[in-house]
């Protein structure tokens, strides 16, 4: 499996504290094009950028993503900068830098040295790094993995996580236990707590845990992640906002935050600062279907429809295959009460997903608008058939004979 810029950085819990906000940009759009598969556009952004000598965060980001361009010199520059900015800090990636060349004693050397360092990494997150795949046959590999490196608690932590993932609450729940009678005055005993309470819908207590761990605000970017999705399962849309602002304004790399926190501020009911997120989010990544959608969606439900427009076809010219951007143009013409407009949307949208109840319901509202009522009465019955129960007041008045 790829690791991704985004997921090294979190588990490395680095933050852009020292960036300014152009720079800060400059990166979450460098990460976004990396993430797509631009590493080669995100080097070139990062590379003449001023003050990443003096940034650890900086030099670790650029270096994973000179690596993901094949620049293997440069990215080991950036790591054995990083390492002298704080000691140990660059050895993963130069680890990585030696595998990627094939060079199995150096990068089992540089690994083994970060294994012993305050920072190393999950045995999990090490595994299933494709950076080690040319190696992972070697017998300095091999040899590498016949020492023990983690702690009972960690390995214990894992296999929650695993079970958690794999929809195995009850195995989940009971390595917990066996955790929590081992470490129950670990912060991660917890934490993993909330994780199994959040598995089976107890989100407000599981938000009420994570918050108190949260209290000093010295917890790993992950764990913040968590409480802003136990927030949201438990209907408190402005404190998971507020959760993942608490990242944004730390600086973490994640341009998706801000998508995020927009969705939360719009069931908040703080439109305004939702569409400030989203129009930042696509200025870093322009063609991103959900902002589009999500920004235009937002316009049309206000009522502003020639505002919403620009966002909506552009989701369509760009997400051609995509049903939902045909749907959310729809649903904006059909606030409009521009009933043709709307229906060659939902015919489009339809085409790529006839099983959409909501569309068929829009579309027959939008035929019988327009006068086409036997057609409108095919759409109505299927959305009736999917489930859509308003279907039925359309059906009683225009349909039955």
């Amino acid at each position: 499996m790829r690791k991704s810029v985004l997921f090294i950085l979190i588990m490395a819990c680095t933050l852009l504290t020292a960036a300014g906000q152009d720079n800060r940009d400059d990166i979450l759009r460098a990460v976004s094009l990396s993430e797509r598969g631009k590493s080669d556009e995100a080097a070139v952004i990062l590379k003449g950028m001023e003050g990443v000598e003096a940034n650890l965060t900086l030099l670790l980001v650029r270096g994973d993503i000179f690596l993901r361009a094949g620049r293997t010199a440069e990215a080991k520059n950036d790591f054995m900068a990083a390492g002298q900015l704080q000691q140990g800090a660059g050895l993963y990636g130069l680890a990585r830098c030696a595998a990627a060349g094939g060079d199995a004693r150096a990068a089992v050397a540089y690994l083994e040295a970060h294994l012993r360092s305050p920072q190393r990494r999950a045995e999990p997150e090490i595994m299933l790094d494709n950076s080690f795949a040319n190696i992972s046959s070697s017998v300095e590999w091999k040899s590498l993995w016949k020492k023990e490196w983690y702690r009972v608690y960690e390995r214990k932590s894992w296999e929650i996580e695993h079970y958690l993932k794999s929809g195995r609450t009850d195995m989940a729940s009971e390595s917990w236990e066996e955790l929590a009678s081992l470490y129950p005055e670990l912060e991660v005993t917890d934490y993993l707590k909330a994780r199994i309470m959040m598995a089976g819908g107890k989100h407000s207590e599981a938000a009420t845990i994570i918050a108190g761990l949260a209290a000093g605000d010295d917890i790993p970017p992950a764990w913040r992640y968590t409480l802003a999705q136990a927030y949201e399962g438990a209907g408190e849309w402005y404190a998971a906002a507020a959760a993942y602002g608490k990242l944004i304004d730390a600086g973490h790399p994640d341009p998706k935050l801000l998508f995020l926190r927009s969705r939360m501020l719009i069931r908040s009911g703080d439109r305004q600062a939702a569409k400030r997120d989203l129009e930042r989010y696509l200025s870093i990544d322009p063609d991103d279907t959900g902002a589009l959608g999500l920004i235009g969606k937002t316009y049309a439900e206000e009522g502003a429809i020639y505002e919403a427009l620009p966002y909506l076809n552009a989701n369509v010219d760009k997400h051609p295959g995509e049903a939902t951007a045909f749907n959310l143009r729809g649903d904006a013409w059909l606030a409009a009460r521009s009933w043709e407009r709307a229906a060659e949307d939902y015919a489009m949208g339809l085409d790529l997903d006839p099983e959409n109840g909501t569309a068929n319901l829009n579309m027959g509202i939008a035929l019988v608008n327009s006068g086409r009522i036997d057609l409108a009465c095919h759409y109505l019955r299927k959305a009736r058939a999917l489930g859509e129960k308003s279907a039925t007041q359309y059906l009683s008045k225009y349909c039955l004979k």
